[in-house]
C-alpha cells in the first residue's frame, strides 16, 4: 500500500522501487504505476539503474541480474551509461477486435495486422499508415482502457516506419489508460514487443542481429529514443535486449 500510495503521489507513468534481492539476483525490482503494480516496465529499469550507477551502488561496466515479478532479467550497465536490459522471448497472440480499436482510436488510420505480443507484458502492437494518421490519433480513453482490460493487454502501441530520423526505425505512440496512463513518452516493455514484431513480419532487415532505434514521446514535447537489439538463429528470436540513456532531472526526500 505505502509503494502504491508513494505512486500514486509521484503521478509518473511509473515508479520503481530497488530492494536487497531474493531469488539469487543482485537486487529485487518492483514497478508501479499511479493505479497498479505491473510485472515489468523498461524505461523505469533504465532509470534505476541509471541512478544505481549514479550513486556507485554498481559500476560502469557492470552486469546485474534484476529479480521482476517477469522473472530474472539480465541488465547491462556501460561505461558511457548506456543501459540495456534484457527481455523475455517474445510470445504472440491473434487479434480479432479491429473495429472495436479503430473506433476507440478516433477512427485510425491502421495500415497492417494488429497483434498482441509480449517481451515480459502482453502490448497490442498497431502499425498506422503515416507519421501524420499516428499523431491525428486521438483516443476515448475510458473506451480503450476497459477494451484493453478485455483484452489482456497493458497498452496499445502504435507505430510508423515514417520517422522523424530517416536513420530510425519507427515512430511510436504508446496508450495505457488501464493502468493509468492515458499516453507515455518512453515505453521499453512495448518497444521490445514492437521489435520482435518486426522482425517476425519482416518490415526491417533480418539477420542474426537485429538493431532498432525506437522514437516516443515527441507529441507529448518530451522526445526518447528507445535502441532494441533483437538476437536470432534459424530465423526465431533468442534474446531481446531494450535500453537507453537516462538522466536524473530531480532529486528529493520522501517523509511518510
Amino acid at each position: 500500500a505505502t509503494m502504491q500510495s508513494i505512486a500514486r503521489e509521484m503521478a509518473l507513468s511509473e515508479t520503481a522501487f530497488v530492494f536487497s534481492p531474493e531469488r539469487g539476483g543482485d537486487c529485487k525490482v518492483r514497478f508501479f504505476t499511479p493505479t497498479s503494480e505491473v510485472d515489468l516496465c523498461g524505461h523505469a529499469t533504465v532509470a534505476a539503474f541509471h541512478l544505481l550507477s549514479e550513486l556507485g551502488t554498481i559500476g560502469r561496466p557492470s552486469l546485474v541480474v534484476q529479480e521482476t515479478r517477469a522473472g530474472l532479467l539480465t541488465v547491462a550497465v556501460g561505461e558511457d551509461g548506456l543501459v540495456m536490459m534484457d527481455q523475455t522471448v517474445p510470445e504472440y497472440r491473434p487479434f480479432h477486435h479491429l473495429d472495436e480499436l479503430v473506433a476507440s482510436l478516433g477512427n485510425a488510420d491502421i495500415a497492417g495486422e494488429p497483434s498482441i505480443v509480449s517481451t515480459g507484458l502482453y502490448d497490442l502492437i498497431v502499425p498506422i499508415r503515416d507519421r501524420a494518421a499516428l499523431w491525428a490519433i486521438r483516443p476515448d480513453f475510458p473506451r480503450l482502457a476497459k477494451l484493453c482490460q478485455s483484452w489482456g493487454v497493458t497498452s496499445v502501441h502504435a507505430f510508423t516506419l515514417d520517422t522523424l530520423d530517416p536513420a530510425h526505425t519507427v515512430h511510436c505512440r504508446d496508450f495505457a489508460p488501464a493502468v493509468g496512463i492515458p499516453e507515455e513518452a518512453a515505453t521499453g516493455t512495448a518497444s521490445g514487443a514492437t521489435a520482435a514484431y518486426l522482425v517476425r513480419r519482416r518490415l526491417v532487415p533480418t539477420g542474426p542481429q537485429v538493431l532498432l532505434t525506437m522514437e516516443q514521446g515527441d507529441i507529448l514535447g518530451r522526445p526518447s529514443l528507445i535502441q532494441v537489439v533483437i538476437d536470432l538463429e534459424n530465423e526465431a528470436i533468442t534474446r531481446v535486449r531494450v535500453g537507453g540513456r537516462a538522466v536524473t532531472v530531480i532529486e528529493g526526500t520522501l517523509r511518510f
